[in-house]
């Protein structure tokens, strides 16, 4: 899904992309008695944002690349930016795929 689709569609996906989000584990607050196990859950999450990321990739024609340390995900007709890593990427694209509908409904 590279190129563009339709509203219907992009609405969809945007709803997969959500879900898959909101399931990844949290990050508890910051508590240095527990500093190790705050790490654990921070390697977790964004192992799991990668591995959502990868996921788009292969099942969604979704386009990742690394430009100048950040990372760029393109699918579906949007595009989205982020120097904070995956999970944040992600949120990004739901954003700018919100921001293309918007567009679209204001034509």
């Amino acid at each position: 899904m590279s190129k563009r689709v339709s509203d219907n569609e992009l609405l969809t996906l945007v709803h997969f992309v959500k879900v898959q989000v909101a399931a990844l584990p949290d990050i508890p607050k910051a508590n240095a008695a527990v500093a190790s196990v705050f790490f654990q859950a921070v390697d977790a999450h964004h192992a799991a944002a990668r591995a959502l990321v990868q996921d788009l990739v292969r099942d969604h024609g979704a386009r990742l690349t690394n430009p100048l340390g950040g990372f760029r995900l393109s699918m579906a007709g949007v595009s989205a930016t982020s120097t904070s890593g995956e999970s944040a990427l992600l949120t990004n694209w739901i954003n700018a795929a919100y921001r293309e509908l918007d567009r679209r409904r204001a034509a």
